[in-house]
């Protein structure tokens, strides 16, 4: 039995789309697992389903997240962000309305997520410094983030993606500021919401709750006292192993004359009389009580200064987008033996988990609770596997920035004025800055999001497969029965953006634009028309990501830190996706007009 090629990509797209929504494999093994299918079933060549993985887009794609850890390693980014929102001018509404405008302009040259991981520390800091709520400033900061997505082409990967199906087409990819004009607006509407409305409905989280009250330590950390008969006396932590087989840590020792060890090391030796801060599940503790000869303190109190020392911090550390320990738990990724640091507790989807959070897999955006000294903290801020939260003045930025600033200006200058194409430009420009050591060679790979590449190129299979088959026009017959004449651009425009940020809300940004995309491009090529208006309407709905934590990474991002639930994104997102749609809806046919081809 034959099947029809149409028919193929049809049960390709709904088997990608329900693994996408049950989340039942990583993005990258969707997509490329797509581009196999399509290959194997012949849909498309082998050169066909694979080119999508050496398109420009990819290319292109990868060269901006090595400009961007150049400007996050030299601090240039941090810089800017600290010194733009330290103002203390327009109180609590000047300050939202800054971060919405700094995260959308730093964000239209460099990656959301990137931006995001850069700004979490210094609005953190800034909220405990004047007092703030942060849960105030964080939705704030990734709407901001995701609205900068519309100011260039270079902007997010979905820009560049789209315009490699715009390639693969035959029709004329965006320039590099084709669209800002319409996005400064809608970033501008953007703060225009959090002016009224959007500040209104933004949680009002508490601002004197230390993090041990947070994070619900005295639950699951309690004190004990070495006796004369306890098994412990003289032997060294390094001894002790059978604390980490127990899943309890010691997080200090307090000596009968009152000093204290906090956050000890493996060669810290107990005495008799010694007080031990233990953290670990109630059950866990008790046995270690009875068998090595432990007496409980009853009065005992364990809270942030009980917890801190001159040496010793306790912090908030989020888990980044790109860290290496997504999909990873505390044990599998020995975090504790590599970083010194001890891990109390877990928030994770705005729970917080005491008791065997060891072993849960971490996702972008969990929060920890972290105790350690001064020079572990400072080491894993600057690994970036962890954003550590709390006071912290951005340094002086390294030479290299200047240097960063001046090769992503030639590369935009270059590609503006359409001297060569940008993704050769934008090679050049990322061998550059390596060549100078603006990022190190060794850090290229590790720097650059490979799931987000693989994720683009299967994707673009797709895209090309729902040309090829007649998908795409097939589609656009059906819409254009539902509208027939010129009459009805708003209808078309909102249509198809609704469709698109729907899609969004349950795959990703990429995958949504890629799949509307080739159908915009239908509707305008049996209309004859111009296929801007439709083809932006794509790119506005995937941009309209506001309603959920899983619909983008700067969402998920700030989950944990701001300590939102998911009705906080329907609560704060809804109202805005609402705004937009219907400004952009407004704009998109007055902007690019719906003119027959032959005019132009």
């Amino acid at each position: 039995m034959e099947f029809e090629p149409a028919h193929i990509v049809l049960a390709t797209l709904a088997v990608s789309l329900v693994l996408f929504v049950t989340d039942a494999l990583r993005y990258d093994l969707i997509a490329l697992s797509v581009a196999v299918a399509l290959a194997a079933t012949q849909v498309l060549s082998p050169e066909q389903a694979f080119a999508g993985l050496a398109s420009p887009a990819v290319m292109l794609v990868g060269s901006m997240y090595v400009f961007g850890a150049a400007m996050t390693r030299s601090g240039l980014a941090e810089t800017i962000g600290q010194r733009f929102l330290s103002s203390e001018s327009g109180g609590e509404v000047g300050l939202i309305v800054r971060i919405v405008v700094i995260a959308g302009l730093l964000s239209s040259v460099l990656s959301n997520a990137g931006v995001v991981a850069i700004l979490i520390p210094v609005c953190s800091n800034i909220a405990e410094r004047r007092r703030i709520a942060v849960s105030r400033l964080m939705l704030p900061l990734a709407y901001g983030s995701l609205l900068g997505g519309l100011v260039t082409v270079i902007a997010t990967s979905k820009n560049l993606a789209v315009n490699g199906v715009l390639e693969q087409a035959g029709a004329r990819p965006f320039a590099l500021f084709e669209f800002s004009h319409y996005g400064l607006i809608l970033l501008a509407c953007g703060c225009l919401y959090f002016l009224g409305p959007g500040r209104w409905l933004l949680p009002k989280g508490r601002v004197d709750e230390s993090l041990s009250e947070h994070f619900q330590v005295r639950e699951f950390v309690t004190e004990v006292l070495i006796e004369p008969s306890s098994t412990l006396i003289n032997r060294s932590l390094a001894d002790a192993d059978f604390f980490g087989n127990q899943q309890v840590s010691v997080l200090g020792i307090v000596r009968p004359d009152a000093t204290s060890v906090l956050a000890p090391g493996p060669y810290n030796r107990l005495r008799l009389g010694d007080t031990l801060i233990l953290q670990g599940p109630p059950n866990a503790i008790v046995g270690l009580r009875e068998r090595l000869g432990l007496k409980q303190v009853e009065s005992a109190t364990v809270g942030d200064a009980q917890l801190r020392s001159a040496d010793v911090q306790l912090v908030e550390a989020v888990i980044p987008a790109g860290s290496s320990l997504v999909g990873q738990s505390l044990v599998d990724a020995d975090f504790v033996q590599r970083t010194g640091l001890n891990v109390m507790a877990l928030s994770q989807a705005g729970a917080v988990e005491n008791d065997s959070f060891n072993r849960t897999p971490l996702d972008v955006g969990d929060s920890l609770l972290i105790q350690g000294h001064e020079r572990d903290i400072e080491r894993a801020r600057r690994s970036r596997e962890v954003l550590i939260l709390g006071r912290h003045e951005a340094g002086k930025p390294e030479r290299t920035a200047i240097l960063s600033v001046a090769v992503l200006l030639v590369v935009l200058l270059v590609g503006f004025l359409h001297w060569m194409p940008l993704s050769v430009a934008a090679v050049g420009g990322a061998i550059v800055l390596v060549v100078a050591g603006a990022v190190p060679a060794k850090e290229v790979y590790r720097v650059i999001d490979w799931q987000t590449l693989m994720l683009i190129g299967g994707m673009l299979a797709l895209g090309e497969a729902f040309q090829r088959s007649g998908l795409a026009d097939s589609l656009a017959r059906r819409l254009e029965t539902l509208m027939p004449t010129l009459g009805n651009e708003y209808l078309m425009v909102g249509s198809l953006m609704l469709a698109t940020a729907a899609l969004t809300q349950v795959t990703t940004h990429i995958a949504a634009s890629v799949i509307m995309a080739p159908v915009a491009l239908s509707i305008a090529e049996r209309l004859g028309i111009d296929d801007r208006a439709l083809v932006m309407s794509v790119l506005t709905g995937a941009s309209l990501a506001f309603m959920s934590p899983v619909a983008h990474q700067a969402n998920a991002m700030v989950m944990g830190p701001g300590d939102y639930r998911y009705r906080h994104y329907l609560r704060v997102g809804t109202p805005l996706t609402v705004f937009l749609f219907v400004v952009a809806t407004v704009l998109l046919p007055l902007m690019w007009p719906f003119e027959p081809l032959s005019t132009h």
